[in-house]
């Protein structure tokens, strides 16, 4: 794969975990200090710090887009089905459904991270 390739994957899973990091605290927003809200801008926190660290060049951020994302996504699911069914688990999901693949497979294929 083409360096600018790469680059583009780790721009989108950047995006998409700022994204999700901005829509994991806005849940406070909309449900208040309701307990599952509380724990998911957590994520969303730890995920904005995640997508930023996307930009840069370092290769933990891609473990850590494989690590959290799917911890978050097992727990959104588990939140979705026991705790509080709401659009923005199944969102949030989703967008982890797409940055865990592309992270493994930018991690797995050791691309390069030159810009």
């Amino acid at each position: 794969m083409p360096a600018a390739n790469a680059r583009k994957l780790r721009r989108l899973a950047s995006s998409l975990m700022l994204l999700s990091g901005i829509t994991h605290v806005a849940q406070l927003a909309v449900y208040g200090t309701e307990r599952s809200a509380v724990g998911a801008s957590v994520f969303g926190c730890i995920y904005f710090a995640i997508g930023l660290l996307l930009l840069s060049r370092a290769r933990i951020a891609l473990i850590l887009g494989v690590l959290l994302p799917s911890i978050g996504g097992v727990l959104g699911v588990y939140r979705f089905l026991h705790l509080h069914a709401n659009p923005f688990s199944v969102f949030h999901v989703a967008l982890d459904l797409v940055v865990v693949p592309i992270c493994l497979y930018l991690y797995a294929r050791r691309i390069p991270d030159s810009h």
